[in-house]
């Protein structure tokens, strides 16, 4: 896939420098990952083809851990904001962030303790000096209150130019590029609506339609099942 980018408190100067290493392993990802797709039943979308959050989460999880990057437990301490960071190596974590937006902020604030603190994760090699948070982008449909890059990135800035974060972030964006009339995807089912055990996925080649631009700017893809 294609992937949009954007850097909050030095996070370019980290990943060009120190974290360039890091860098390129998770961008080899992003780039070898490919489109996962869902039949959507919500209400107003039924027949429509939407990005599928698990089955993304589990390939970026996967593809991550095959290059030494591993699922990194939250300290008690700040467990409040979740369990978990979904991988993590050397000093920098990485989240995948396609649940609804509010939770982008749980994946920052505990961060950013972290990286105050300078208390070294066990996992990790060093003290944490970055975090990668990866979304979509608003282009691609999705279930309704899905974070998407251009939300996340409006109010990432809001808060950064105000001082309240100081955690280097790099936030990235899956993208399908607006040239594209057809895109290459795994389309998913899954046992139960909220289950994780995939009943099949199924390589296919998807006509995309063009929307009109969003609040963004983007242009929405339309895909619709066959």
């Amino acid at each position: 896939m294609e992937y949009l980018v954007e850097d909050f408190n030095d996070a370019d100067t980290f990943f060009s420098k120190e974290g360039k290493s890091s860098w390129e392993e998770l961008s080899q990802i992003f780039k070898s990952l490919q489109l996962q797709l869902q039949a959507s039943d919500q209400a107003g979308k039924q027949d429509t083809l939407i990005f599928d959050p698990k089955g993304t989460n589990a390939k970026l999880t996967s593809m991550a851990s095959e290059k030494g990057w591993q699922k990194i437990p939250v300290p008690l301490d700040l467990q409040p904001f979740g369990k978990d960071w979904d991988s993590g190596k050397g000093s920098v974590l990485a989240e995948w962030q396609f649940s609804n937006y509010p939770f982008l902020w749980n994946n920052i604030i505990r961060t950013e303790a972290i990286f105050q603190s300078q208390d070294q994760l066990p996992q990790l090699t060093s003290p944490t000096k970055a975090l990668v948070v990866v979304t979509k982008s608003g282009s691609i449909p999705s279930s309704n209150s899905t974070l998407y890059f251009e939300q996340a990135f409006a109010q990432i800035s809001t808060v950064t130019k105000l001082g309240v974060f100081r955690v280097p972030i790099r936030l990235v964006g899956l993208a399908v590029p607006e040239s594209a009339s057809h895109v290459q995807c795994a389309l998913n089912s899954y046992l139960a609506r909220y289950g994780r055990e995939t009943e099949t996925s199924v390589d296919t080649q998807i006509e995309i339609n063009w929307g009109r631009p969003g609040q963004y700017g983007n242009r929405s893809m339309i895909l619709r099942a066959d």
